[in-house]
């Protein structure tokens, strides 16, 4: 009896490996890019992130956001009411693997001189790290 090649557990463990490097031409082309009008931050031209270090990439951007969004209330000698990042995951179309595609950073400002406690800064809200085709 012969047995057919490839049906142990190593090689399954050798396929998982390989699959963890491989990257199919939709990854390979995928480019991100900052959509915001805030200059000071990264991804202001469009790169390429590999699937395995968009999350890491993508949370770093968004903290410039929420850094920059900080020091801009402090300047502005305004209150922070409150602040979110929110993270998007897709799936891609030809390799089925679930990469980070982008995030939102949301501030929202208040004046602090305002005696009643109404908001009156801008909601400042977009996508910032979105992927492009």
């Amino acid at each position: 009896m012969v047995e057919k090649e490839g049906t142990g557990a190593q090689d399954k463990i050798s396929r998982r490996r390989n699959f963890d490097t491989y990257e199919c031409q939709t990854c390979r082309e995928r480019k991100y890019k900052d959509g915001s009008d805030d200059p000071g931050v990264s991804f202001k031209t469009p790169a390429h992130i590999s699937p395995e270090n968009a999350a890491s990439a993508i949370r770093a951007h968004e903290y410039e956001h929420v850094s920059h969004n900080r020091a801009q209330a402090q300047r502005e000698g305004k209150e922070i009411l409150s602040q979110s990042v929110t993270y998007h995951t897709d799936v891609c179309p030809e390799c089925g693997r679930v990469y980070m595609s982008g995030g939102t950073t949301r501030t929202v400002f208040a004046s602090s001189q305002d005696p009643y406690g109404q908001e009156q800064g801008a909601e400042q809200k977009g996508v910032y790290l979105d992927m492009i085709a």
